[in-house]
Formats: structure tokens, C-alpha cells, sequence
């Protein structure tokens, strides 16, 4: 089941005036933001729309809509689509940039998906880079930080940003 993509479907819909005490959401949709922003992308999908989708986090989605959705990522408008199980990302569109909330097999089975495309899979899982994540948030103390698998990254043919390389932990 589809959320919204920003201004074109409407389910359950943007929410104005988030309560902002969620700091993880609010957090991760900054650094997923910036993950858009600050990568240097192929220039085969610099053309259209920027799509960036969440699999499995409503709140998630709703800050980045709330928040970022009216937001150019260089030339490109910012997509923003939510989806609530993997199995209903569709596999037969283009995502620049995917958030995925799950791990283990189903983590491994977007990355499998992806392969081949330039598409940065993000994930919050203990073993995200082991399954295929290419930025995988971590805890370290009361904050949230990110690894990064810059050389699949490369593969893919996505720049890893300075400003994001100086950010992560690892």
C-alpha cells in the first residue's frame, strides 16, 4: 500500500505541525535529505523527478513530506513515496534513494532488487551493510549516525559526498 507520493497520490496524507518530540524521524529525514542532496548521481537520472522512498516507517515519511517535500534535490523535484511493506515497492520503478526499515532477508531482497541500478539503499539495521545497505544508520550514544559503503557506492556510479564521507562513522 502506497502513503503519498508528494502532491500526485493521496492516502493518508502530509501532516503540518508534527509533533517534533519523534527526534529519531526527525533526525533521519534531515540525513536522508542530505543523502539526496550532497551525492554526486549519475547523470542518466539527473533528468525528471528525484524520487526518494521509505519502505516501512510512517512517521519517517511523514517528516520528509512535512518537511522536504516542495524541495529541489539540484534541478530535480523531490518525490517523496512511502510504502508500508517491501512487497509492495514496485520493482519496475526508479528510486534514486531508498530507506528501508527492515533487515535481515527482507533488507537483502530490496538490495538484490536494486542491484544494477544507481539506487542508494539506506537501512537501519545491525547488519545493514552485510545485507546490501549502502548508508546504514547506527546508534552511538544518544545519536544517530550512519555507515557508509562508499565502494558499492562507486559501483552503482553515485559520488559519496565530502560532507556526508566527513559525517559518517565508519
Amino acid at each position: 500500500m502506497a502513503w503519498v507520493t508528494c502532491g500526485l497520490l493521496m492516502s493518508q496524507g502530509t501532516t503540518s505541525g508534527l509533533d517534533e518530540t519523534d527526534t529519531r524521524a526527525v533526525t533521519k529525514a534531515n540525513f536522508l535529505f542530505h543523502f539526496a542532496a550532497s551525492n554526486e548521481w549519475p547523470s542518466s537520472v539527473k533528468e525528471g523527478s528525484f524520487y526518494l522512498t521509505v519502505i516501512g516507517n510512517n512517521r519517517l515519511y511523514d517528516e520528509l513530506v512535512d518537511k522536504y517535500a516542495m524541495k529541489m534535490i539540484g534541478a530535480q523535484p523531490l518525490q517523496v513515496t512511502g510504502y508500508s511493506r517491501v512487497e509492495d515497492l514496485p520493482r519496475d520503478a526508479f528510486h534514486h534513494l531508498v530507506y528501508c526499515d527492515v533487515g535481515g532477508a527482507e533488507l537483502k531482497r530490496v538490495a538484490s532488487d536494486l542491484e544494477g541500478t544507481p539506487t542508494v539503499l539506506v537501512s537501519d539495521s545491525p547488519d545493514g551493510l552485510e545485507q546490501g545497505a549502502v548508508i546504514n544508520f547506527v546508534a552511538s550514544g544518544n545519536r544517530i549516525r550512519y555507515e557508509i559503503n562508499a565502494a558499492d557506492a562507486a559501483k552503482k556510479g553515485v559520488l559519496i559526498g565530502n560532507k556526508i564521507m566527513s559525517w559518517a562513522v565508519k
